[in-house]
């Protein structure tokens, strides 16, 4: 199943995650999706977001979703509300702090979300420095 999935994403030009609700991990990404991330599958998936857009909160102990700072964050509601109400969200905007190497520095982020069966597919539209 999830290999046919993982074909289903690659036909769409724009970075895609498909995501598992519980635990809410990436069970598969687009070739977009690795490159604009620079990592490969194996990297991403059984990862939950912000450990995909190397966030560092997501590398707390508490990690993704679980820190104190992700209380609030845009992208981690859109997505848990996408999962429980089955509602789609777009165009939804926040600023990240991310390490890439040994330098954090913001990105803006924006992504959609949509409900796909018992997933999450999640589009980035925007995964820019500040």
């Amino acid at each position: 199943m999830i290999q046919i999935l993982s074909e289903w994403i690659e036909t769409f030009d724009a970075p895609l995650l498909l995501m598992q609700e519980n635990p809410r991990q990436v069970i598969t990404a687009n070739r977009k999706a690795l490159d604009l991330f620079e990592k490969e599958l194996h990297e991403v998936e059984g990862s939950r977001g912000g450990q995909v857009f190397d966030c560092i909160h997501a590398l707390t102990e508490d990690g993704c979703g679980k820190d104190s700072n992700c209380e609030g964050c845009k992208i981690r509601d859109g997505i848990i509300n996408t999962f429980t109400t089955g509602k789609s969200h777009n165009g939804v905007s926040t600023s990240l702090q991310i390490k890439k190497a040994n330098d954090i520095r913001t990105y803006l982020l924006q992504v959609s979300t949509e409900k796909v069966g018992d997933l999450a597919l999640v589009k980035i539209e925007r995964f820019d420095k500040a």
